[in-house]
């Protein structure tokens, strides 16, 4: 990557999704008003000169930013490190218990789990390939409200559970990356669409 050159990647959380006990949480899709808030998104960063965009393989992620990619013409790239975090394994009562004790705990994970560092170092890997990739564009990035929360906390330390709890969905995060070393711009507020706050009423291993 050109020490001169800028790259900005967009991070996305997703749009409002439908959990679902049916179906792998991978599937879950999003909700009428998630499609709205999609293509509002794309009104949105209409002039943000997006040259690629990358998702989460998780449907409500795809979905997400497929309007932005039909705006410029663009095929999506999927990037399984993008994933939400492995947190528990199926449907849990206790979630909220266990997302926050995992704030408090970067090293704590579940047998067959993920830790917070875990999380946090494969985002950052996956950023770091894209801005080397896509040197000097601006990036379209949708992934999860966890995943991207734990990547903001290695930009800025202070953030934490509080910050997550938050995050809306949508949620868009600018982030600035010169000599490869990210930069924290601003956290837009997607006036054009409704947002919605997570977590949503069903315990689930992610933040949905």
């Amino acid at each position: 990557m050109t020490n001169s050159q800028t790259t900005t990647t967009i991070l996305i959380r997703h749009a409002e999704s439908s959990p679902s006990r049916h179906l792998p949480e991978s599937d879950w899709p999003l909700s009428s008003l998630g499609h709205r808030q999609a293509k509002a998104l794309a009104d949105e960063l209409a002039d943000a000169n997006i040259s690629k965009v990358v998702s989460s393989p998780y449907l409500r992620a795809i979905d997400t930013v497929r309007p932005v990619a039909e705006r410029i013409d663009c095929p999506i790239d999927v990037c399984t490190e993008l994933q939400e975090r492995r947190l528990c394994e199926g449907v849990r009562d206790d979630w909220y218990d266990l997302i926050k004790q995992a704030w408090s705990d970067f090293a704590f994970a579940l047998p067959n789990c993920e830790s917070g560092f875990d999380c946090q170092r494969r985002v950052q890997v996956c950023l770091r390939d894209l801005v080397e990739r896509y040197a000097g564009k601006t990036i379209a990035v949708c992934s999860h409200g966890n995943a991207i929360g734990l990547f903001l906390n290695s930009i800025e330390p202070g953030f934490g559970f509080a910050n997550w709890k938050n995050m809306k969905n949508p949620d868009v995060f600018w982030i600035d990356w010169l000599k490869g070393r990210p930069e924290w711009l601003v956290n837009i507020s997607n006036g054009a669409a409704e947002q919605t706050h997570a977590p949503d009423t069903l315990s689930r291993a992610d933040d949905a």
